[in-house]
């Protein structure tokens, strides 16, 4: 007897019950032997006995992606999100430009013995990152390379032409050079006197 409180069954729905137990050779349970025993009339076969592929095909295959995730769960370990590719800026270096900045640091002014880099303290690049040396293309081989102190300012300027090799300081750079030679010797004087 059924136990249930829902609606009688229908005939179609005992019939896919009955050939459920049929294909898996189980037995019915007691509550549905009796509802087995009446005879049920098949609906009649589709137009078309192969309408029912597609559906199997896609059951099929949901199937089998469901087992293949499920067998692969355990083999993968952590997922994580793929790392955000950063696009970084190409610079495109000058060799001319490093060959100007080059000239001018080991250029020596007249009466001077310690070359431009020495003479500026040696800095190449400032505590904080910066570049302390640059160079711009004017025209053809000729470039004005300058050199920034940390804070920025003063600036000095040279005019280089690599064809000839001349490095030509602005006035305010043969100024400043010149107070940074006088102010050296006046420092070594002082040194030697003591």
């Amino acid at each position: 007897m059924n136990n249930f409180t829902e609606a009688p069954r229908t005939e179609v729905e005992l019939q896919a019950i009955a050939q459920a137990l049929m294909t898996t050779r189980g037995a019915a349970p007691s509550w549905l032997s009796s509802e087995l025993q009446t005879p049920i009339s098949l609906p009649p076969i589709a137009a078309d006995p192969n309408a029912y592929r597609w559906h199997m095909k896609a059951a099929l295959s949901m199937g089998a992606l469901l087992l293949a995730f499920m067998a692969s769960v355990d083999s993968i370990p952590e997922v994580y999100a793929a790392p955000q590719i950063v696009a970084r800026p190409v610079y495109i270096v000058d060799e001319d430009a490093l060959d100007a900045i080059a000239l001018t640091q080991e250029s020596v002014m007249a009466g001077d013995e310690a070359n431009v880099l020495k003479r500026l303290g040696g800095v190449v690049r400032h505590a904080d990152g910066r570049k302390a040396w640059t160079a711009e293309r004017t025209d053809g081989e000729n470039y004005v390379v300058i050199f920034r102190e940390p804070a920025g300012s003063p600036v000095y300027a040279f005019e280089v032409n690599l064809e000839s090799g001349l490095v030509s300081p602005t006035p305010e750079a043969v100024d400043a050079l010149v107070l940074m030679r006088v102010h050296d010797i006046e420092e070594q004087h002082l040194v030697a006197g003591r």
